[in-house]
């Protein structure tokens, strides 16, 4: 064998090497991650790539790519409404506490992602900030939220609480024997049309705002590649959070 054959088979040999212990030392340590931060944190097998999906838009209604605010962070994605009665404020308050106590929030950006574009917009920062000035919130218009939503595997549905359904018809019905009644006076058409117009659009506008959103309460990690990773589910403990955040932040 000649001094070109011998290096040749030298250089191949620690390739292989090299290789093997990436591969099976690389696996063992993912392992090790995965069974530190369970239950808290669910590690995906591997990191899904999400990133043509996360458009959203901003207070001005400006769209607006994560990675433009993220910079090369860690994003962890909350989805709720400014109007939540109780889930959100206190799943963004456990995050907030979580937030202040890892040695790693300098590498993670928070991100309030409303599945309310309708009733939020406006109100995205101010909800967001009011538990740290660092969060940002964030929305999108109905198709393209339900877009983002299927990527990453986000559920939410609009519901109506059956005393705003019952309230909804009974001002409905009444309207309705309003109109029916001016309906009968010949002489006012214009002032019925106008009657109509009015009374239904008060009847869309309370719609609007007499409904609730069920949502998913999970948070969701992506990398710095904007690449899903992780997902942490209830229940959400800021203290095993904030650990578990950092264990993921150290070794991804």
């Amino acid at each position: 064998m000649n001094k070109t054959s011998q290096i040749f088979s030298l250089v191949l040999v620690l390739v292989v090497i090299v290789l093997g212990y990436w591969y099976f030392g690389g696996n063992q340590n993912i392992d090790r991650l995965k069974d530190s931060v369970t239950p808290t944190a669910s590690l995906y097998p591997e990191a899904k790539t999400v990133s043509e999906s996360l458009e959203f838009i901003n207070d001005q209604s400006k769209e607006v790519h994560l990675s433009e605010l993220a910079e090369g962070k860690w994003t962890l994605l909350y989805f709720g409404f400014t109007s939540c009665p109780d889930v959100c404020p206190v799943d963004l308050a456990k995050i907030s506490q979580s937030y202040k106590m890892m040695k790693n929030k300098d590498k993670l950006q928070v991100a309030f992602i409303s599945v309310d574009p309708q009733r939020d917009i406006g109100k995205l920062d101010p909800f967001a900030q009011a538990f740290d000035k660092s969060f940002i919130g964030l929305t999108a218009h109905d198709h393209k939220l339900a877009s983002i939503s299927k990527a990453l595997g986000v559920y939410h549905q609009v519901v109506e609480t059956q005393q705003d359904a019952q309230q909804d018809h009974s001002e409905h019905s009444t309207d309705s024997h309003d109109d029916h009644g001016m309906a009968n006076d010949d002489d006012d058409t214009d002032s019925h049309d106008s009657h109509d117009k009015t009374s239904n659009g008060e009847i869309k506008s309370m719609t609007e705002e007499q409904y609730n959103i069920d949502h998913t309460t999970s948070f969701l990690l992506l990398n710095p590649d904007l690449k899903l990773t992780a997902i942490l589910t209830s229940p959400h403990e800021p203290k095993a959070m904030a650990e578990a955040l950092d264990k993921i932040i150290d070794a991804l």
